[in-house]
């Protein structure tokens, strides 16, 4: 009685802590595409349940097998992490979590974990897409996680089961497509360095401090950077900004901030508003 009592604390625990910067707001495939470091085909060939090394979290690493890479230089294998998983009696189940089959085959959205050489999901579940095989086997379709999804361009909907080829040939029209901030966005930031470069002009590089979704084409995943130039004005700087850059995509903004001389830029937090 007393492991199951446990067992509900954690499941309890587990689904208030913190996802960072996995989400389970309602992305398009645009959205996710644009927010992974890393886009694959692979199939599962184990899983590992263990604590993490504070002991207060009970983490699922699942080993995954490269079959095709879709974005970004991924290695042959991969560790994925997510919150949740069984150890004796404990059972921890986090909402929005994906359930990986083992030996099943999947097209995954990833980004980088805290630790080196580990991913996790972007958006949670979303990132995860099965791929069955039809009838003969011959055919492969893709089980899309929460039904119908948009491709965030244009007025395009994918149905409930598309074929492999044509998500794949979605996914890569979605890569091809630039990514346009829109005008009337707010991007809250804070500023990591600021380099001079002459002439009285300082490089800033700023992140931003939250996921944002501008429409349903674009996200700018927290800890983006935003880049831009400080000119000094009186007794003040000079904010120019000309960049966001997403998982190594870059799209052109404008705006600008002023900012107080008194103390270093570095640290200062500061609302951008793309015109």
């Amino acid at each position: 009685m007393k492991a199951r009592i446990l067992g509900i604390i954690f499941l309890l625990t587990a689904a208030v802590l913190p996802a960072s910067a996995t989400t389970l707001v309602r992305m398009s495939l645009s959205q996710l595409s644009q927010a992974s470091s890393t886009i694959i085909r692979g199939h599962v060939v184990s899983q590992q349940v263990r604590w993490n090394r504070d002991h207060t979290r009970i983490m699922t690493f699942t080993t995954v097998q490269l079959d095709q890479a879709l974005k970004g230089q991924p290695p042959s294998t991969l560790t994925i992490e997510q919150p949740g998983g069984t150890i004796g009696y404990l059972h921890v189940r986090v909402p929005g979590t994906a359930y990986l089959r083992s030996n099943e085959e999947y097209l995954l959205f990833l980004e980088p974990a805290a630790k080196a050489q580990t991913f996790r999901m972007v958006g949670m579940m979303q990132g995860a897409f099965r791929i069955s095989r039809e009838g003969s086997g011959v055919e492969r379709r893709v089980i899309l996680p929460l039904g119908a999804l948009q491709t965030g361009t244009g007025a395009q909907t994918l149905g409930q089961s598309p074929s492999l080829i044509e998500f794949q040939t979605t996914i890569a029209g979605v890569l091809r497509t630039p990514m346009v901030i829109p005008s009337g966005t707010v991007i809250p930031v804070v500023i990591e360095s600021a380099e001079f470069h002459g002439s009285g002009q300082v490089a800033v590089l700023a992140r931003t401090t939250r996921d944002l979704f501008p429409n349903k084409a674009v996200v700018i995943p927290a800890g983006s950077q935003v880049q831009g130039i400080a000119q000094r004005a009186g007794e003040k700087w000079k904010i120019y900004w000309n960049s966001v850059s997403v998982r190594g995509s870059r799209a052109r903004i404008t705006g600008s901030n002023e900012v107080p001389m008194a103390g270093s830029l570095e640290g200062t937090s500061v609302v951008v508003n793309v015109r």
